[in-house]
C-alpha cells in the first residue's frame, strides 16, 4: 500500500519509514541558573509504557547543528530515546570557523561552566518520566566528548560514555571516581588531538579507577571526521586545523558506538 507523505509516495510495509511517521521530537527548555537552554527529546518509541534506555548527545563547536539533530534521530531509530543538549543556550549555532570559535572559546576557557552545563543536560533527561536512569549514556563530537567527558569526570551515574574525535585533555577540575564505561573513538591523523595524549589520558583514567574504558584509533582520519559538512566552512583554514570528512570513519564509528551503547545500556 502507498501513502503520500510530504507530497511524495512511500510504502506503508517500510519500517523506516514507520519509524520516521512516528517519531516524537520535542523539545524541551532547561537552564543553566538564568540561561535559557533548548534541548531536542527524541524517540520512535513514546508510547511505551516501559523504562527506556536513553543517550544524551553532545554537539560539537558549531552548536546545535541539523547534523547533531540527524544522528540523534539515527539513535532513536535505533531503540534510544536521544536528548539533544544545547550547550551555548537559545539553540545557537555558527557556520563560519569564527563564528564557532566565538561561541566556543568562552567555554574551553571555563571548564567549570562545560561541566555545569552538560550536568544540566543530564539532569534534564533523568527527569523525563520514560527513561531508565539507571541506563543513560551519552555521546559528544569534538567539544561535545569533552562534555561527556566532563559529566563521567564529575562522578555522576552515567552508565557509559562515547566521545567521537572529542577534547580528551582535562582541566584542573576534579577528577572525581568515574562510574562510567568509556568508549573514545579518535582519528589517528588529528592533529588537535595528536596520539601522544593518549598517556596522559589513561593515566587519569586509571587514577580515578575506571575499569572499563577502550580507546579506538582510525588511521586514516583526522578531526572531525563524522560530519559530512566538514571542510565548507572554510575549506583553506580547515585543512590547517586537520578537519576533514571521512565517510568510512564515520560509519565505523557510528557502528561502534551503537554495539558499545547495545552492550551496556
Amino acid at each position: 500500500m502507498l501513502l503520500q507523505y510530504h507530497g511524495k509516495p512511500y510504502d506503508t510495509n517500510s519500517l523506516i519509514f514507520m519509524k520516521e511517521i512516528f517519531m516524537h521530537k520535542q523539545q524541551i527548555d532547561y537552564f543553566d541558573e538564568q540561561n535559557l537552554l533548548k534541548g531536542i527529546l527524541i524517540s520512535s518509541n513514546a508510547n511505551s509504557k516501559e523504562k527506556q534506555p536513553a543517550i544524551i548527545l553532545f554537539h560539537a563547536f558549531e552548536g546545535r547543528s541539523e547534523f547533531t539533530i540527524e544522528y540523534g534521530q539515527k539513535l532513536a531509530k535505533d531503540g534510544y530515546m536521544v536528548f539533544i543538549a544545547d550547550m551555548y543556550g537559545n539553540a545557537e549555532t555558527a557556520n563560519t570557523i569564527d563564528g564557532c570559535f566565538k561561541l566556543v572559546t568562552p567555554f574551553l576557557e571555563n571548564r567549570q561552566l562545560v561541566r555545569r552545563r552538560a550536568l544540566s543536560a543530564f539532569e534534564t533527561l533523568l527527569k523525563q518520566e520514560q527513561v531508565d536512569p539507571d541506563r543513560i549514556g551519552a555521546l559528544g563530537f569534538c567539544f561535545g566528548g569533552m562534555c561527556v567527558l566532563e559529566i563521567a569526570r564529575s562522578g555522576a551515574k552515567l552508565k557509559s560514555g562515547v566521545s567521537l574525535h572529542g577534547v580528551l585533555a582535562k582541566s584542573n577540575l576534579s577528577t572525581h571516581t568515574i562510574k562510567s564505561s568509556l568508549l573514545i573513538i579518535h582519528g589517528y591523523k588529528d592533529p588537535q588531538v595528536p596520539p601522544h595524549e593518549l598517556t596522559d589520558f589513561a593515566n587519569e583514567l586509571e587514577a580515578a579507577y575506571v575499569n572499563d574504558w577502550t580507546f579506538t584509533f582510525l588511521g586514516d582520519a583526522k578531526h572531525s571526521f563524522t560530519d559530512p559538512k566538514t571542510g565548507t566552512f572554510d575549506a583553506a583554514k580547515e585543512i590547517e586545523m586537520g578537519r576533514e570528512y571521512n565517510a568510512r570513519a564515520a560509519s565505523r564509528a557510528y557502528r561502534y558506538a551503537v554495539d558499545f551503547f547495545h552492550e551496556q545500556l
